[in-house]
C-alpha cells in the first residue's frame, strides 16, 4: 500500500489494466452468450421443423435462408451511397437506390 503513496502512476497504471482486462472480458462474455443463444434457437427451430413433419432438404433451405442475414442485408443494399451534411450543405457520394426493383437481377435472386 505505501507503494501508491509514493508513486501515483502505479494506481493509475493499475487502474487502466483492471479497465482493460474487465472490458476484455465483458466481450467474450457477452459474444460466447450471444453464440450460445443463437444455437439454442437454432435447435428449437430445428425440432420445431421436424416436429411439423418437414423434410430434410426444407428445414435446409430455412436455415441457410435465415443464417447469414448480415451477407444477405450487404448483397441486397449493393453499392449504397454515403452521404454526410451539415444544414444546407450536403456531401454524396456513392450510387443511391430508391427501390428493390433496381436491384441486379443476380442480387435479387438471391433473396430467399
Amino acid at each position: 500500500m505505501n507503494q501508491f503513496l509514493v508513486n501515483p502512476w502505479l494506481g493509475l497504471c493499475t487502474l487502466a489494466s483492471v479497465v482493460i482486462v474487465a472490458c476484455t472480458a465483458i466481450v467474450f462474455i457477452t459474444d460466447f452468450l450471444q453464440k450460445s443463444r443463437q444455437a439454442a434457437f437454432d435447435a428449437y427451430l430445428k425440432q420445431d421443423m421436424l416436429s411439423r413433419g418437414m423434410s430434410a432438404a426444407d428445414i435446409k433451405a430455412v436455415l441457410e435462408c435465415s443464417s447469414d442475414g448480415e451477407a444477405m442485408r450487404l448483397a441486397l443494399s449493393g453499392n449504397q451511397g454515403v452521404q454526410v451534411g451539415l444544414g444546407k450543405f450536403h456531401i454524396k457520394v456513392g450510387d443511391f437506390r430508391k427501390s428493390a426493383a433496381e436491384l441486379p437481377d443476380n442480387v435479387a435472386a438471391a433473396k430467399c
